[in-house]
Order: C-alpha cells, then structure tokens, then sequence
C-alpha cells in the first residue's frame, strides 16, 4: 500500500472528494461579516471634508482618509497619502514612477538590483520579475533581515538600488523587525542614499494577535538615519474591513509626494473618495483596535489550531517553523528537504498549497524546504482536516 492509499485509509473523509486550500492569506467570510454588520448601519456619505467626493480631485486622497491612515500606519497625516484598494498596486506605481521619471534619491533602470529578505511574499517576486529587476537574496536574523548578509551586497553590488520588506509579521516568516535592527539597517543603506529605493510594506501594521513587540516610526528612524527620501511606507485596510474594497496608504517625503502625485495625474482622475469617505465613517463607529480585536477572535484559533500540528511535528524533527504573534501566515522548512514532495502529496489528496519556490525570488528554492501555510480562510473544522492531511503527509515521507 502506498504512502496515498495509506492516508485515504486512515481519514476516510477524503471520499468526499472536497477541494481543500491553503494557498493564499484571504479573510474568512466570518472576518467578512464583522465588517458587514456595521456597513450596513452606515448611510454612504457625498460630503466631507468640506468637498464633494463624488467629483474629482483631491489626488492625494480625502483628508479624514489621509489621517485615518496616518492612525494604523504610525505616521503623520502631511505625509500620508490615502489612495486606492491596494498596496501591491501603489507599489508597482512606485516603481513605474522610479523607472520612467524617477524620485529625487531613488530612479530605476533595467540594471536596477533589489534585495530580498527570503522567505519572502510571493507577489512582490514577481512584481520585480516583471519589472526585470535582479533579486538578490538575504536571510532573516531573529529580529529581521541578516544584517551582515545586507552589509556584503550594499558593499560588493554597485547596481543594488532597493530593498523589499514586511517589518511586522513579515510574510510569510512572521518576523517583526526590531528598532535596533531597523536603524542599523537604514544606517547601512545611507551609505546608498543618493540612489536607493526602501519600500516598507507594512500591511500587518496593527495585525497582532500575542503580544508583540513595540515598533518606532519607520519614517522617524529614515529621518534620523538620513534616508527619508529613500522611503516608501505603504499600508492599507484591505486584511483590516473589505479585502477587494479598502483603502491603501502611502506615506513618504513631500518631495516625493509631489513627484509621485505628478505621475499618477496621468495615470488616473482620482481615488476613490466615496470609499474612502465609507472607510472614515465605519471607524467613527468602530475603532481599529476594536476591529482587530473582533477579527483576533475569528483568526487566533486557527492560529492556535495550525501551531498544534506545527509543533508536534517539530518535536518529532520532521520542520522547522517560527511561532509568529500575528500577520496571517506560519513557515513550515523540511529538515529533510522535501517540500516539493509534500506539496504534491498534499495535492493529490485534495490539499492546495503554493508551489515550491513561491517564497523565494523568481521561484527557486534550491534547498527544497520552504512551505507557506496560510490558515485564515477555512473554517476551524476544514482548517483541522488540511492540518491532518499535511501533517500525515509529511509523518509518511519521513
């Protein structure tokens, strides 16, 4: 009897022939619904902030947005931008604006490098590969990205121009940088500053679900490091109401600001400012801390539920993984370096998980170890059966 055979035997449900998918972090309906629930309690506003927000204008977004986005991202609303649905998006705006008009310290060419903490997100991978940019990869040190390993490419590559990175529940690892690590990484890269382009994807910026710990301001350590106008700090609500419907922020230097808002002039008549004005006035009746704390409700025993598998297999020897205190991902690494066979196992008993390679530049996991698990979508009771199928999984491949 074969290793599938084996396990359809042991969990007999899988007759059922059910798709399972652990593929993407997307909300749950059940986080969906919190959001519903007040929405529908909520007239859609036309007017504020003294404007019309069914016309066009105000490219830099509405102000009550700008400071609702200023709030969750620990920033100053003068340099805050409040803009579309996505900060994946204004990313690849960014670096548009850097390659074909470029920034006062940051302009882009097709010789342009870009650092990648690894394991790393998937779709800002390939957001550089479509650009054609070089990856090079560093690895993570306890507090975030290696330093030493950042130290070495700054010094021996003369085409590095940017880093990518994720300073609080870092996807999929689940690091949060350390101040300590933080500054001495932008003090690293001012050796840099005339051309280089940090871009801070903060989108787990208020995602705890432990207690974690506390972060300084991204753009005060840029300033007291010299690379503020090396910053591009985005976050947005999308894991925080509506995934397909928030708003995504973008804080920076003024001079960037401005140059950034000359280009989107071309690009687009506006935000979305109707949204936008829904946004401000959903947390007029509901504060972001109470928000996440009903979202934690939902997330945190699927959390508890995947690191109970986790860890037994730890115990056992067969991973390594890293206990993360928010965000919406675990790391599980084969210490037998067999990922790519669990993955296929997995798929051929109706268990999805992203293809090996996906956290790591242009697809390549030479080492055969890293899988991202994202646990948030099923339910607890479906979560519990793609547990056990992947923990079987592995448990027969060792």
């Amino acid at each position: 009897m074969n290793i599938l055979e084996q396990i359809r035997k042991e969990l007999p449900w899988l007759e059922d022939k059910v798709s399972y998918d652990l593929t993407r972090g997307k909300p749950s309906s059940d986080q969906l619904d919190i959001s519903q629930q007040y929405l529908e309690k909520i007239n859609q506003p036309y007017h504020m902030d003294g404007v019309d927000i069914r016309n066009y204008g105000l490219p830099e977004g509405l102000p009550s947005a700008k400071a609702l986005g200023a709030d969750i991202m620990g920033t100053s609303a003068e340099e805050t931008l409040a803009l579309d649905n996505s900060s994946l998006s204004l990313m690849q705006q960014i670096l548009s604006c850097g390659y074909f008009l470029g920034f006062d310290k940051a302009k882009l060419d097709q010789n342009s490098k870009f650092i990648c903490p690894v394991p790393g997100y998937d779709r800002h991978f390939k957001l550089l590969e479509n650009f054609g940019f070089e990856m090079i990869s560093i690895p993570f040190a306890d507090d975030g990205p290696d330093l030493q390993a950042l130290a070495q490419v700054l010094e021996q590559e003369a085409n590095a121009a940017g880093i990518v990175c994720v300073p609080r529940h870092s996807n999929p690892t689940g690091h949060s940088y350390s101040d300590a690590n933080v500054s001495e990484m932008f003090n690293l890269i001012s050796q840099k500053k005339d051309n280089f382009m940090i871009l801070w994807d903060n989108a787990y910026a208020c995602h705890d679900l432990k207690p974690t710990i506390k972060q300084s301001s991204a753009n005060e350590i840029a300033k007291n490091c010299g690379v503020w106008d090396n910053l591009f700090h985005l976050s947005s609500t999308s894991k925080i109401t509506l995934a397909g419907s928030g708003i995504a922020f973008l804080s920076m230097s003024s001079s960037n600001i401005n140059q950034f808002i000359d280009y989107r002039n071309s690009v687009t008549p506006g935000p979305n400012k109707m949204n936008q004005g829904l946004h401000v006035e959903y947390f007029k009746t509901i504060s972001v801390e109470e928000q996440m704390n009903k979202l934690k409700e939902v997330i945190l025993p699927k959390f508890e539920l995947t690191e109970q598998y986790l860890s037994e297999l730890q115990q056992e020897g067969l991973c390594e993984y890293k206990s993360p205190t928010g965000g919406y991902f675990f790391t599980f690494d084969s210490t037998s370096g067999k990922a790519k066979e669990i993955i296929d196992h997995c798929d051929q008993l109706g268990l999805k998980l992203l293809p090996l390679g996906s956290c790591h530049p242009n697809g390549i996991d030479s080492a055969n170890r890293t899988i991202r698990i994202a646990p948030t979508f099923p339910d607890l009771q479906s979560l519990e059966r793609c547990m056990q199928i992947f923990s079987k999984v592995v448990k027969y491949l060792n």
